[in-house]
């Protein structure tokens, strides 16, 4: 049985979670699926107990790497896929039964070739959940690319709660780039713009697990040079297109994630007051913002932003 969708699963050092995922894949009700395992250099039990997992279930396998890197793994899976569709899944997360069928049904529904789904957070040790829905902003934008790149939100810029078309990532050659961040936003970016038809299913189909560290709390580097290679990428790759003029919104919107990474991190005042000066440069831009950011601006002037960004954040959580 030829797959329908392709599940290509990142695997590192989730000995104790993998079964659980894995368990959600096996389980789905569409069964024409394959799933590809890409074990990317685990220290840890994660490639015994897939090998153990997967014995008897022809439509699993098992792929070990050396630290390639997580867009690498996922570029090597990408070349091993069957499947019309690909979807993408973190080892330490599961989804829903029904989440391969309504996405590849609402694809061929509505002759769709990118497939949003909603997700629900959880936090396995209170057991608390947050569910997200997807509004139809974007697939009722005519030029859905320059709403991305401005105004896009976490729902959109994930990997794992969509499903692509194959023939696409492959005939454009839209693979990864290995970056410790913003990975997923140049991959998006650049798939949208090919995208034909954009299609939703709102019920939250994905449970992304909230794990201690899931916001890293001590400080990489690798941010700044992250951003630049980004931008660069985007930069180039819509050169000659009508998305340049959304560009410099998207810049912001880096400076803007380094910023708050910064506060949560390390709140090196240095720092903080280096990514305020550029923030404030591209001011400019910020009339292109979802209002959440655009509200930043003032506060930032004023010297407000830190202060109540902590305490929003403290709520919040």
């Amino acid at each position: 049985m030829m797959p329908i969708v392709t599940v290509i699963v990142a695997a590192k050092n989730v000995e104790t979670s993998i079964i659980k995922c894995l368990q959600s894949l096996q389980n789905q009700t569409l069964q024409a699926i394959e799933v590809l395992i890409m074990n990317d250099g685990s220290t840890d039990g994660t490639a015994s107990v897939c090998e153990t997992f997967i014995k008897g279930d022809l439509r699993f396998q098992l792929f070990t790497l050396e630290n390639a890197g997580l867009g690498e793994a996922r570029n090597y899976g990408i070349k091993k896929a069957a499947g019309k569709y690909i979807a993408f899944v973190d080892g330490h997360d599961f989804v829903e039964s029904t989440m391969y069928e309504k996405l590849a049904q609402r694809a061929e529904q509505k002759n769709a070739d990118f497939v949003l789904c909603g997700y629900t957070k959880y936090w396995p040790e209170t057991k608390r959940k947050k569910l997200y829905k997807i509004n139809e902003t974007l697939s009722n934008k005519p030029n859905p690319v320059d709403y991305f790149l401005a105004k896009h939100n976490e729902a959109y810029a994930i990997m794992w709660n969509k499903l692509f078309l194959r023939n696409t990532i492959v005939e454009k050659e839209l693979f990864f780039e290995n970056r410790a961040f913003f990975e997923d936003v140049g991959f998006v970016a650049r798939y949208l713009s090919f995208a034909k038809k954009i299609a939703i299913v709102n019920e939250p189909q994905y449970c992304y697990v909230q794990r201690e560290g899931t916001f890293n709390k001590s400080y990489n580097p690798t941010i700044a040079q992250s951003h630049e290679q980004t931008y660069s990428q985007l930069k180039q790759f819509f050169d000659k297109r009508q998305y340049r003029n959304v560009m410099e919104a998207l810049n912001l919107r880096l400076y803007i994630y380094r910023y708050h990474y910064v506060l949560v991190t390390t709140s090196n005042t240095r720092q903080l007051k280096s990514l305020e000066r550029q923030i404030m440069r591209e001011g400019k831009s910020f009339s292109q913002l979802p209002w959440k950011l655009r509200i930043m601006k003032p506060l930032v002037k004023l010297k407000l932003y830190p202060t109540i960004f902590r305490l929003v954040r403290k709520v919040k959580v």
